[in-house]
């Protein structure tokens, strides 16, 4: 059997980043990242989604643990801008190269920035989409926010 290779993948390899692949089964109309979660059997609170924003002709992208919600007034101000919205599912291939339940930080088409939510820096390794549906990678979160430039911003709504 052939071993896939994705975008994010080979990138990771020329930045001699090590990452673990999981590979998983799901109905594209019935993905969750919870359901990821469990299917790979990595503990969701490291497993974080990767959501694709605008503001203006900006994008943004955000990476939270699957089991938060964004807060678009919070993550507007955290990144000092005026608003956020999410981009239609219909125009994320042509806006960042991913489809949903692929939507991945790495390799995104256009200029960007990227922002994790604070509670990355609770876990050495995190899970993220591998960029393709049915691919997950475990790297090492310091690794990843480093390669990628990102930020680290409070973005999500409390926990009650």
């Amino acid at each position: 059997m052939k071993k896939i290779k994705t975008n994010a993948m080979r990138l990771l390899d020329e930045a001699h980043i090590p990452y673990e692949v999981f590979t998983y089964d799901i109905d594209p109309e019935d993905f969750d990242g919870l359901k990821v979660s469990e299917l790979i059997g990595v503990d969701p609170e490291s497993c974080f989604k990767t959501l694709s924003l605008k503001c203006d002709k900006d994008l943004f992208i955000l990476c939270i643990p699957v089991k938060a919600k964004i807060d678009l007034k919070k993550s507007a101000k955290a990144l000092g801008v005026k608003h956020l919205s999410m981009i239609k599912v219909k125009d994320l291939l042509k806006e960042v190269g991913y489809t949903r339940g692929a939507t991945t930080p790495i390799g995104i088409l256009k200029k960007h920035r990227v922002a994790f939510d604070i509670r990355v820096l609770n876990y050495e390794k995190i899970e993220i989409s591998g960029g393709k549906m049915g691919i997950s990678l475990l790297l090492e979160s310091k690794k990843l926010i480093a390669y990628l430039g990102a930020e680290v911003k409070d973005l999500c709504e409390v926990e009650e």
